[in-house]
């Protein structure tokens, strides 16, 4: 099961939602972020260039960013497929982190 998003996942996003996800991120030591393709750990945040940078969210984040937007999620899997309803919309994948990267990217 994937815990987080990859870098590819993020190259989904246009410009202005990548703007708003890095307007609404505080990185922290032990995050994931990217730059373009190139994926690492937060080890020092005196070293993290938020202005390059962006977040790989973790399920856990994704769930917390949601419910921020007042989109509460509500999480169900049935016969293998993770279902994700936020914001009265649902997103399906057989990755629980798949389909909630897809009820952000609306929120974003």
């Amino acid at each position: 099961m994937m815990q987080r998003i990859r870098s590819s996942s993020l190259q989904e996003l246009s410009r202005e939602q990548q703007e708003n996800l890095r307007r609404q991120w505080t990185p922290q030591e032990g995050d994931y972020i990217a730059i373009g393709d190139h994926e690492e750990m937060v080890y020092y945040l005196n070293g993290v260039d938020s202005v390059k940078a962006l977040p790989l969210l973790t399920i856990g984040e994704m769930i917390a960013y949601l419910n921020r937007q007042g989109r509460p999620v509500e999480i169900r899997e049935a016969a293998g497929t993770w279902i994700v309803r936020a914001g009265g919309e649902e997103s399906r994948s057989a990755e629980l982190c798949e389909a909630l990267w897809e009820a952000v990217k609306r929120a974003l």
